[in-house]
């Protein structure tokens, strides 16, 4: 798909509509409920980064900072999605780079990420961008029920 102009931006609260259809275009039979959309979209630790075309969402990251929680000291990716036009262009990895300048400015700990056993995608890019498995929690997605990945990056696995 070419892309006439990729625009970055960071939405917030006002944008939810777009957010949530474009959470249900790219995770069909498992986007998240509206209520969990709007609770964190209007928290101040967590960014919802966007790549658009025109006006078009066309990829996303949405990240929750952690810094002094108590013993928590890290970035969580909450949710990576690209358009499924737009998949195995890129993109993915362009988002996953927001994460790091976040993880880098904040001067935290880890990144912490998770998937599903069957989104091999999803495995190859936190791979590729230098995360490690750190555990597998079995029966940790329903719908379907399967296994989670559960990946860090810590400044030791450069």
């Amino acid at each position: 798909m070419h892309c006439k102009e990729i625009i970055e931006k960071t939405l917030r609260i006002d944008s939810y509509d777009a957010i949530f259809e474009f959470d249900r275009l790219c995770f069909p039979t498992d986007y998240w409920n509206e209520s969990d959309w709007k609770d964190l979209l209007k928290d101040d630790r967590a960014t919802y980064y966007c790549l658009m075309d025109g006006s078009k969402i066309i990829g996303s990251i949405f990240t929750y900072n952690w810094a002094g929680s108590g013993k928590h000291n890290y970035l969580k990716i909450m949710n990576v999605a690209v358009h499924p036009d737009y998949r195995r262009t890129g993109l993915g990895h362009k988002l996953m780079d927001y994460a790091y300048k976040e993880y880098k400015e904040s001067g935290l700990d880890k990144i912490c990420a998770e998937t599903r056993a069957s989104n091999t995608a999803m495995q190859g890019l936190f791979e590729k961008c230098g995360y490690q498995i750190n555990k597998i929690e079995e029966e940790y997605y329903t719908n379907p029920n399967e296994a989670g990945f559960k990946y860090v990056l810590e400044q030791s696995n450069f």
